[in-house]
């Protein structure tokens, strides 16, 4: 097992969340969104990535990007 270089750690804190979608906090706060528009019967492709990485990179909560979307959130 090759020993990791502080190059190959940097370079996995900068990759696009999609290329680890079963790990990443990015895939959980997207799949969260898009359970709570479905509930609240919208369609499935409502947002995209590029939608909701502005929200996610600011770390706007869930909530507040489910009301900036239409979508009431019922807690």
């Amino acid at each position: 097992m090759a020993k990791k270089t502080k190059s190959d750690v940097a370079s996995r804190v900068y990759e696009v969340p999609e290329s680890v979608p079963w790990d990443s906090g990015f895939s959980l706060f997207k799949r969260r969104i898009g359970e709570q528009l479905q509930l609240n019967g919208f369609s499935d492709g409502i947002v995209d990535d590029s939608d909701l990485l502005p929200f996610y990179r600011m770390g706007e909560s869930e909530t507040y990007v489910l009301s900036a979307l239409g979508c009431a959130v019922c807690e």
